[in-house]
């Protein structure tokens, strides 16, 4: 890991940040809360998700489609779907890492902390790598459970639209560290994970 270190300061990058992945969890929690075009549109998608559900709730109650409790059991359901949806979430990220053109992924999980990772050994991501990597999940699951919403029945429709609203909120470890690189816009960033010591290290530098 020192050499890949070495290489990229004597590039002019600095270190930023070299975070065990269990210190991920506070670095994600900072860049959540700046205000940046994606911290703000991930709240925004996050309201926007949770008032179709609400909207949806109320028009099948109030059309006798379904009852309240029903509505509400269907929401439970669509909550515990989502966890279901974690493997496909991180396989989506290996996929787009792959395509990135990294070469060893794997995965981690921490069930105490309740968060996951894909890995890609010492592959150094760009900005630009880094969003399609971290945005990949959020949007090929949130397409496809909208595209489910619009063909189920009433009951389905509410259950998909809870999936769509936790999964989203479950995505603020991705946008906490896009969140890092859009502060960071003025600055070439990068980043890359040592999967051995657990560690993720930022980078950066003044653009040439």
């Amino acid at each position: 890991m020192e050499s890949v270190s070495a290489s990229l300061e004597s590039q002019g990058y600095q270190c930023d940040a070299a975070l065990d992945h269990q210190e991920l969890i506070p670095f994600v929690k900072t860049y959540i809360f700046k205000r940046n075009s994606v911290s703000l549109s991930y709240f925004l998608l996050n309201v926007l998700f949770l008032i179709l559900l609400i909207v949806a709730s109320f028009i099948h109650v109030f059309q006798d489609t379904l009852t309240f409790s029903q509505s509400f059991l269907q929401v439970i359901i669509g909550f515990a779907i989502t966890f279901l949806l974690i493997p496909l979430h991180e396989g989506l990220h290996g996929v787009a890492y792959r395509i990135c053109g990294a070469k060893n992924v794997s995965f981690k999980a921490n069930w105490k902390k309740l968060y996951f990772m894909a890995i890609a050994d010492k592959f150094i991501t760009t900005r630009k790598s880094f969003y399609v990597i971290g945005l990949t999940p959020f949007v090929v699951i949130s397409l496809c459970l909208l595209i489910l919403v619009s063909c189920s029945t009433p009951g389905m429709q509410i259950a998909w639209l809870s999936v769509l609203v936790m999964h989203a909120s479950m995505c603020v470890g991705d946008f906490g560290l896009l969140s890092y690189f859009a502060e960071n816009k003025s600055r070439e960033v990068i980043s890359f994970d040592d999967a051995e010591n657990g560690i993720s290290y930022f980078y950066s530098r003044t653009f040439k």
